[in-house]
């Protein structure tokens, strides 16, 4: 009995946590759609097959057999038929700007088709036969193939044995003992497809946000490796990235980039007068100063300590000097707060082209030069490389 309390808590716990998960329900029911896109065509086919192979076996002339062949023909054309139609509207409602309402009301319409069509083959059997397996195989359909959202479900299976229930005692035509037995036999299997509805329901859950939580480390992952902790700009490794397609842009389609880096002048004295803490205050103050300063097609990077880079795609060397010059005036002129004192800091700057002829390290070369000679020349200025 412990044990399944503990099982039952534990069901309880996930079908919780997937309960208010609308984006699990939306990917549940263009699974679903999917997986009716695929096998609508199958089941026409079989139906069809089936109506055809019933018109091909010879009954008497009349009676209860005739009368059961010329149904179970017509049923069947009718599920091939419908799946048929099923199947084009799986095809136009599978694309992903289908609301997922669309989806899901979908989804429910074909699975109370499939059960309702199962039911009647069953009741048009009971002329000649007391077997319930059509409703069995659409029951089993239902439970394990849809991806059903369990209330939705449990009222579903609910409202199938109900009609089962009451139709089979109107129209079975055995003995009332056959049709109670075929009646706690519906209950049976009622129950079991809930059950296996259930189960695909908490393992398309469970898959999905194992995913969803794989996905999200990965995403982590990548985020540690393209992106400075300190200031949350991108690291250099993104930056090499961004230029190698960049140079490839202007190779390709004869546009123009800018390198632009930027070096604080005479960090090493804030880091010495307030303590390295401050410094990295400083730094992230500058970063995001720099970031509400620059194009958002612009990539802003610490390339280490206090060395930033801009790419500027589309920006000439000239375009690329103005850009330069803005920035620096705007550092020059920004007061900074460290430990709760105004400090005033400026930067040198070294400006190169992307051309399309050098390689990623070349163009770190060119830009470095730029910077160097600018500290040489006095600092707090932008020199462009020739």
């Amino acid at each position: 009995m412990r044990w399944l309390r503990v099982r039952w808590r534990l069901l309880r716990r996930t079908l919780h946590e997937l309960r208010g998960d609308a984006e699990l329900k939306k990917l549940a029911s263009a699974a679903s759609v999917q997986r009716i896109f695929w096998a609508a065509p199958v089941l026409a086919a079989g139906n069809f097959l089936a109506a055809l192979g019933f018109s091909l076996r010879q009954v008497a002339a009349g009676g209860q057999e005739l009368l059961w062949r010329n149904l179970i023909i017509t049923a069947n054309l009718a599920v091939s038929v419908i799946s048929a139609l099923i199947w084009f509207l799986a095809w136009k409602i599978k694309r992903p700007d289908t609301s997922a309402k669309t989806q899901t009301i979908f989804v429910y319409a074909v699975a109370a088709f499939v059960l309702a069509g199962g039911l009647v083959i069953t009741l048009i059997d009971q002329l000649v036969m007391t077997s319930i397996t059509p409703f069995l195989l659409c029951v089993t359909i239902v439970g394990t193939f849809y991806y059903l959202y369990p209330h939705y479900s449990l009222v579903l299976f609910g409202a199938a044995y109900l009609v089962f229930r009451r139709a089979l005692a109107v129209v079975g035509s055995a003995s009332p003992n056959i049709v109670h037995s075929n009646q706690v036999n519906g209950l049976i299997v009622t129950a079991l497809g809930f059950a296996l509805s259930l189960l695909s329901w908490l393992h398309f859950g469970r898959t999905t946000m194992q995913e969803r939580t794989i996905k999200g480390q990965q995403a982590k992952l990548r985020d540690l490796a393209y992106r400075d902790p300190l200031t949350g700009l991108p690291n250099r490794r993104f930056l090499d990235e961004r230029i190698r397609a960049e140079v490839s842009v202007v190779k390709g389609r004869g546009t123009e980039a800018s390198l632009i880096m930027c070096d604080i002048d005479h960090f090493k004295k804030v880091n010495d007068t307030y303590g390295h803490l401050a410094g990295d205050d400083l730094l992230r103050e500058l970063a995001a100063l720099l970031r509400e300063n620059v194009r958002a097609d612009n990539t802003l990077v610490r390339l280490g300590g206090e060395e930033f880079v801009i790419l500027a795609p589309g920006a000439s060397l000239e375009e690329g000097a103005l850009l330069a010059e803005r920035l620096r005036k705007l550092v020059a002129g920004h007061s900074f707060t460290v430990c709760g004192n105004e400090v005033r800091i400026t930067m040198s700057i070294g400006v190169a082209p992307l051309t399309g002829a050098e390689n990623v390290r070349d163009y770190y070369n060119r830009a470095d030069r730029a910077l160097y000679t600018a500290k040489e020349q006095g600092r707090n200025q932008v020199v462009v490389a020739s």
